[in-house]
């Protein structure tokens, strides 16, 4: 069980919350009004850097407007470029779904779906729905683990104590602005290899930070 306090979790949540619209990314995706397209670049985003998504994305959304004309005009595996060439089948199995059905807004019924698991049904009515929702990947992981001074493995994103403080985090209202704050604050200053730490603004707090401040950029 993890030891946090709702004053430190109070403190995170403002702080990050305070530098969401500083650090925010404007990815063409984040605009649209196309569920299909909303859908599918969750899926794309999967364990996949933003940049490397955007021009397949935009390649994506001018070719193919609908599921119907994605299956009926597109001979090319979307995925390649991605390095994940086996995805493709996912995408076109989900776009035969939705040809004769609406996208479901329920999480369970969207976890049914080719190709969407845990996280991008999160994303997806997190971002796209307006749905309160928790997201939770490996960058989020990691930056919950040093700020809070716990360790973390590859196990940690499915462990159900960790879905327990990630939803204490998840505020109730700016649930939004929050998810998308903590995907850009880990892009560029809650780093893998080279935090910049001396450019966060949690740092007075963080116990990565206050127990290795000579490591730390």
């Amino acid at each position: 069980m993890y030891e946090v306090t709702d004053k430190t979790i109070k403190y995170f949540r403002s702080r990050i919350l305070s530098q969401a619209s500083h650090l925010y990314s404007n990815f063409l995706w984040r605009t649209t009004n196309n569920s299909y397209h909303a859908l599918v670049v969750e899926i794309f985003l999967q364990r996949t850097k933003a940049e490397q998504v955007l021009p397949v994305f935009i390649h994506f959304s001018d070719q193919y407007k609908t599921p119907e004309s994605f299956l009926n005009n597109c001979k090319e595996n979307l995925f390649k470029s991605l390095g994940l060439p086996d995805r493709n089948r996912s995408l076109v199995k989900l776009s035969e779904l939705l040809v004769n059905q609406p996208i479901p807004e329920e999480k369970h019924l969207l976890k049914k779906l080719p190709g969407v698991g845990d996280y991008v049904a999160s994303a997806f009515r997190s971002f796209h729905l307006r749905k309160r929702d928790v997201l939770i990947d490996s960058n989020i992981v990691r930056c919950y683990g040093r700020f809070f001074g716990f360790p973390t493995d590859e196990k940690t994103r499915r462990q159900k104590e960790f879905h327990i403080l990630s939803n204490r985090i998840t505020p109730q209202r700016s649930f939004k602005k929050f998810n998308y704050g903590i995907l850009d604050f880990t892009r560029k200053i809650c780093l893998p290899q080279k935090p910049q730490c001396r450019n966060c603004n949690l740092k007075r707090k963080c116990q990565f930070f206050l127990t290795n401040p000579k490591t730390s950029n």
